[in-house]
């Protein structure tokens, strides 16, 4: 069995993963998530959000002009998984200040030992994405394959903001992970429509303190 690289190292102590080098096999590539997925506490967060509704990132050494541009809503979404400073040179960012602020937080990640997770929307201008959670693939995690999966939701802002509903503006989010890769082949998102928290219903709440009378 060769020896762990030390960026394998560094992934298998923030994964959980014990067994890496020749051990553990690889999957096909695919933005399907399952319920084994790990979730990912110790992260850091930045994100933005741009009134002029621009295109906030862009692969390459120009942004998208979305003026009479009937895929404006596509030009404003962007995902994608940096495992590299080179990652990061490939990418152009808006200069405003939204932009730099996305672009400035993944510059200083250390990708000895770190990862990230860049998005950005399109989100109507009296609603905003909130983030709720990053998890990652272990099994593709050991093979040094990094797909992270996000998960968001939508909310009205607050009522003393003033907003046109019709307009659209973008929100970014960069997040970085405290796992190291060789490569990422897939990622995924999740979007809820709501951030509020259903109740459970009432057989299956644990909390409930009664135990019958009328109507039950």
């Amino acid at each position: 069995m060769t020896d762990v690289p030390r960026r394998r190292a560094l992934l298998a102590a923030a994964s959980g993963i014990a067994a890496l080098a020749g051990c553990a096999g690889s999957e096909t590539a695919s933005n399907s998530y399952p319920s084994s997925d790990r979730p990912i506490d110790d992260y850091e967060l930045a994100k933005a959000r741009d009134e002029r509704g621009g295109a906030l990132v862009a692969e390459g050494d120009e942004l998208p002009s979305l003026s009479a541009d009937e895929r404006a809503p596509q030009r404003r979404q962007t995902h994608r998984v940096l495992v590299a400073a080179s990652d990061l040179d490939e990418l152009t960012f808006a200069g405003t200040g939204a932009g730099e602020r996305l672009r400035t937080f993944l510059a200083a990640t250390d990708f000895e030992s770190s990862s990230a997770y860049l998005l950005s929307m399109p989100v109507r201008a009296c609603r905003e994405v909130r983030f709720r959670s990053v998890s990652v693939e272990p099994d593709e995690l050991a093979d040094g394959d990094l797909h992270p999966h996000a998960d968001f939701c939508r909310a009205y802002r607050p009522a003393d903001v003033e907003c046109d509903a019709d307009a659209t503006h973008t929100v970014g989010f960069a997040i970085r992970l405290p796992v190291a890769a060789d490569r990422s082949t897939g990622s995924g998102r999740g979007m809820s429509g709501s951030c509020l928290r259903r109740e459970p219903p009432a057989v299956f709440n644990a909390s409930s303190t009664g135990s019958g009378g009328e109507g039950a």
